[in-house]
């Protein structure tokens, strides 16, 4: 991995320096490099924070996921603030075709999780998303998003329980991950106390890299929706009506579609 990394001292001022670590290197060894270098003071980094993690909690993971699907990522502490910015190079891009790639769904997480805090949207509301010729049911739920085939799944969208949509994306705490969930997360982003880590329900078998991608763009999709009833003040719940986004021929049109509608493209 290629790193710039910007040291800034409190006291003696403002250092930038490029670094390379392994790609499956620890934090502890870029920690190191910038002791090395005396760009810090070994004695800064019991001190260090991230995203609200501790040295202690933080520095033997992966040094990759503490970008959380971003460029950069900054490190804390009374002493000293380190920016570090990942340089994406030709051939390590090519390199990591082999694995899926996550940081776009990541980072789209990261940011819905952001609109969900100043927005009043209730568990349960289902959102109808077209792609051109691809119709989605997505169901908005407190442990995450699940989504259903428009035309084969209709109905099981609505249902108050015992539903079975043909994949969910499960957003989960750090406490709420099994022992396994946590090892794979720590893969992909460095794991959220929050509710941010992502958990696909799908056959391993058949998920893909297109898959990964649609999901990032789906919870786009939504996020968008949100965003636009709530600059123009209006409620997405509504007895006859769901909120939707439709691209059709290259157009986007966001707003209600009547649910009679939608019965009727079912049932054709």
């Amino acid at each position: 991995m290629k790193l710039k990394v910007k040291v800034r001292d409190f006291e003696s001022g403002i250092s930038i320096i490029k670094i390379d670590v392994p790609a499956e290197s620890t934090v502890d060894l870029l920690l190191g490099k910038l002791v090395q270098e005396d760009l810090i003071f070994e004695s800064y980094l019991p001190g260090i924070k991230t995203m609200g993690y501790t040295y202690g909690e933080f520095h033997k993971l992966k040094t990759s996921t503490l970008f959380h699907g971003k460029e950069k990522a900054i490190l804390t502490s009374d002493k000293a603030e380190i920016t570090v910015t990942q340089k994406k190079s030709e051939e390590g891009q090519k390199a990591g075709q082999v694995l899926l790639d996550y940081s776009q769904l990541v980072n789209v997480v990261d940011k819905f999780k952001e609109l969900e805090n100043s927005t009043n949207v209730e568990y349960g509301t289902v959102f109808f998303v077209q792609q051109e010729k691809h119709q989605y049911l997505i169901r908005y739920e407190e442990h995450g998003f699940e989504f259903y085939h428009f035309k084969l799944q209709y109905d099981n969208a609505f249902k108050d329980e015992d539903r079975f949509p043909f994949l969910i994306l499960e957003l989960k705490t750090k406490q709420e991950l099994t022992a396994s969930e946590l090892k794979w997360i720590r893969t992909i982003m460095f794991p959220s106390k929050e509710r941010k880590n992502p958990i696909i329900h799908l056959e391993v078998s058949k998920l893909n890299q297109d898959i990964v991608d649609e999901l990032a763009t789906l919870v786009h999709r939504v996020m968008v929706i949100i965003g636009k009833f709530q600059v123009s003040k209006k409620l997405l719940e509504s007895a006859d009506k769901l909120p939707s986004y439709v691209q059709l021929n290259e157009r986007n049109s966001i707003g209600f579609v009547e649910i009679e509608q939608l019965k009727r493209i079912v049932e054709a």
